[in-house]
């Protein structure tokens, strides 16, 4: 499979690069400037980080060949119609207008290469009044969403959750990934090419699928909550060394009672019914202040209880769970 990129920052570079994982061809289309997200990068440690040495922008380019066209010369286009004559993929994230403004919109191409999949990812979709606005997963996925806004803790100095950057882009990414894989099994059958999307504002509110509908009127559950009003005795608790564990409760009745054995309140699996929700909370709060999280851990896996330390962005390179499955690996640049 043959896969041409004309993509830039994470989204689409991201589907791009899961598809050269599993074995496609993929040629990164760059203006001779070079993809935006090459400069990322150096805004975080400009002496760290180098055009050469740059593991942010990798990341989400690996694996691919990278080639720098000027698109608005005559030349650069009749390169580009070159890769798309033997491609079997046409992937983007450019806003459709720039597209056809280049003659590389669906409707121009389909007629020309009428067994080329074109795959795009969108930031609102194709209709409506934000359909031809920018889009980044930090506003698409993120704030329309509400997850920014309601997933902050309630409190006196409450502030929104800072965005993470390309987390979304990447759900986004993989979503197209399905996509031109099943358009690429329909091609089989009927030798016939595509057209797919991605979208970050549909595929925010579909992630955020259980908030959006709890929080509708019907159900009435309102965010952003208190900490004491968010899934007690589960959730996130500060422990005698300062670090934090964060326990879940997928079956809640089960799991608060092996919470309330941990903390040595078996009394409070029928007692929490006739006890007010802050009170609730605060004899669990104090009860993890009185072991470090490495030993509440370890009586949590004792009581078989989804428990673990949480973490900060930068443990997961020391992760032994990450190695021992290969989810990270050691790199070394070459110049």
């Amino acid at each position: 499979v043959k896969v041409v990129e004309l993509a830039t920052f994470v989204a689409g570079p991201v589907s791009a690069r899961l598809l050269a994982d599993l074995g496609a061809e993929v040629i990164k289309v760059e203006h001779p400037n070079g993809d935006g997200w090459r400069y990322r990068a150096l805004n975080y440690k400009g002496e760290v980080y180098t055009e050469e040495h740059n593991p942010v922008f990798d990341v989400y380019k690996s694996g691919k060949k990278h080639v720098a066209l000027d698109l608005k010369t005559e030349d650069g286009m009749a390169a580009m119609h070159k890769l798309l004559e033997t491609a079997d993929v046409f992937l983007t994230n450019t806003r459709p207008a720039a597209l056809e403004r280049l003659g590389l919109g669906y409707e121009q191409l389909k007629e020309k290469y009428p067994s080329l999949i074109y795959a795009i990812i969108l930031g609102y979709g194709e209709e409506g009044p934000d359909a031809a606005k920018p889009a980044f997963d930090t506003t698409a996925f993120w704030s329309r969403t509400g997850f920014l806004r309601d997933l902050a803790v309630a409190s006196d100095d409450y502030y929104p959750v800072n965005p993470p950057s390309g987390v979304g882009d990447t759900a986004t990414g993989y979503l197209l990934l399905a996509e031109i894989s099943a358009a690429l099994y329909n091609r089989e059958r009927t030798g016939k090419g595509d057209y797919v999307r991605s979208t970050l504002f549909r595929n925010g509110i579909f992630t955020m699928g259980t908030m959006a509908i709890i929080s509708q009127k019907p159900f009435g559950y309102p965010y952003p909550r208190k900490r004491s009003r968010n899934g007690a005795p589960g959730g996130s608790y500060c422990c005698a060394d300062g670090d934090w564990i964060f326990m879940s409760t997928g079956d809640p009745a089960k799991t608060a009672a092996a919470i309330h054995r941990m903390i040595g309140r078996s009394d409070l699996t029928e007692g929490r019914r006739n006890m007010d929700v802050e009170e609730y909370y605060g004899i669990i709060r104090d009860a993890f202040l009185t072991k470090t999280a490495e030993e509440w851990i370890r009586l949590g896996n004792a009581e078989d209880i989804p428990i673990v330390r949480m973490n900060h962005f930068s443990d997961i390179s020391e992760d032994p769970q990450a190695w021992a499955n290969g989810y990270v690996e050691e790199v070394t640049f070459r110049s």
